[in-house]
């Protein structure tokens, strides 16, 4: 999905915006210059909304410049906005960058973008990767990863506490959760850290639930359409409460318990990584940041669990699915823009140096069958142990409205922080979903 953009990703790209924010002038000025032949490059501009690689992807597109003769591509700064408002604000201002990320925004937006149909990734995207952005036969994204979420874990750290090799299939209910937790502290460590942030709580989080209300994906999405029409008594929700009962659980032994809300996504990797918990709700793109504190660490993913039934469908499963899908803009580009866009796009999955900052500076795991350059470390092997098992839950955050994951999240916070109770949340998810449904 991803994810709102902090003040990290704003003194990381800065330098490199000023070129894309002057308007439409700069755009325009950039294909004349490249239409007349003049010997000025196309000027593209890439809004990137996903802070864990604020950092590499900046160097990434250094490189990329260097090596470019008629293009050069700038970055575009959130100005701390989430990646819906920020894309609306500069279409408004006719602005429009001319690559971007999203998910949930893809419906509402298709109309603006680009067909990428003929492009070579296409041949190379793995099995039903493409099916979220394909509309009557056409193409209109390009997956951005494969990605999962769940608990991230420290092995030192549950090793010392179940004395021995940590072994993830133990753990299936939410009696096996707590028992790690009170082992975990039992060592001094805390058991998990939250991050209130309104992606993970509001999107990821909340897809935990939403995937294990069915075992089939027709019917996750009419669960969603009930939940939008009213027929879905959250109250009386099985696994909605036995999520809740999870989150409770969370709350408990949380590493922020005295002050959840002030716990910070660039504080959380150093506390896994230094072993100060032992858990951390997130995903595997986290593991850029873990490894320049701990690189010779060993990390893996936990399940969810939402009952105390060992069988119950999504309690030995991890969330994983395409995070988000990068698109060309056609509204607003001209035909060189979207062209040099699509060369960008290109390289970055196809050529050597594109697939070596994917897969070793970035952390993604590919979502293609031709990349030569391959992950081997411990979080990305995790991912793909739950992958090959088929043990894996539907990201249905992606189904959601786009205002779905913020609304959701500023409930799951006023949760966190005691200023609701477990029926008031519930009531205010209830009531977020039924006004969605009249939208």
């Amino acid at each position: 999905m991803k994810r709102t953009l902090s003040s990290l990703l704003l003194v990381g790209l800065l330098s490199l915006a000023l070129a894309a924010c002057g308007g439409n002038s700069g755009k325009g000025d950039a294909g004349a210059g490249n239409a007349g032949g003049s010997g000025a490059k196309t000027e593209i501009s890439v809004l990137v909304g996903k802070q864990e690689i604020s950092k590499q992807f900046e160097e990434m597109v250094q490189e990329y410049n260097s090596s470019q003769d008629k293009v050069k591509v700038s970055l575009i700064p959130m100005a701390g906005q989430n990646g819906y408002q920020r894309i609306t604000t500069l279409y408004a201002s006719n602005n429009a960058p001319n690559i971007m990320h999203f998910l949930s925004e893809f419906d509402q937006m298709k109309d603006k973008l680009a067909d990428l149909s003929d492009q070579e990734w296409v041949q190379h995207a793995n099995a039903g990767t493409l099916d979220y952005v394909t509309v009557d036969n056409k193409v209109y994204g390009m997956p951005m990863s494969i990605e999962a979420f769940g608990f991230l874990y420290n092995k030192k750290v549950l090793d010392a506490a179940v004395g021995g090799s940590f072994d993830p299939s133990t753990i299936r209910t939410q009696d096996d959760l707590k028992a790690l937790f009170d082992k975990i502290e039992a060592t001094g460590a805390k058991a998990v850290e939250i991050t209130p942030v309104d992606w993970s709580l509001g999107a990821h989080f909340t897809n935990v639930f939403a995937a294990n209300e069915s075992q089939d994906h027709a019917g996750r999405l009419q669960y969603l359409e009930d939940l939008k029409s009213g027929k879905v008594d959250l109250a009386q929700d099985q696994v909605f409460n036995g999520w809740l009962d999870t989150l409770d659980l969370i709350k408990q032994y949380n590493y922020a318990k005295d002050a959840p809300l002030s716990a910070t996504y660039d504080d959380a990797p150093i506390v896994l990584a230094d072993g100060q918990a032992g858990m951390w709700f997130m995903g595997n793109w986290a593991y850029t940041q873990i490894k320049e504190i701990d690189p010779e660490g060993e990390y893996g993913f936990l399940p969810v669990p939402v009952s105390n039934n060992a069988g119950d469908f999504g309690n030995s499963r991890i969330s994983v699915g395409v995070p988000e899908y990068w698109v060309v803009d056609a509204s607003q580009s001209t035909p060189e823009e979207q062209q040099a866009s699509k060369d960008f796009l290109n390289w970055m999955v196809s050529s050597e140096k594109g697939q070596d900052y994917y897969v070793n500076q970035f952390g993604f795991l590919p979502a293609y069958d031709n990349f030569t350059t391959k992950p081997t470390d411990p979080v990305s092997t995790s991912v793909l142990s739950y992958t090959e098992s088929e043990n894996t839950l539907a990201w249905m955050n992606s189904y959601y409205p786009p205002d779905a994951f913020p609304a959701m999240a500023a409930s799951l916070q006023k949760y966190l922080g005691g200023e609701i109770d477990r029926a008031g949340l519930t009531k205010e998810f209830q009531a977020y979903w039924a006004s969605a449904g009249k939208k």
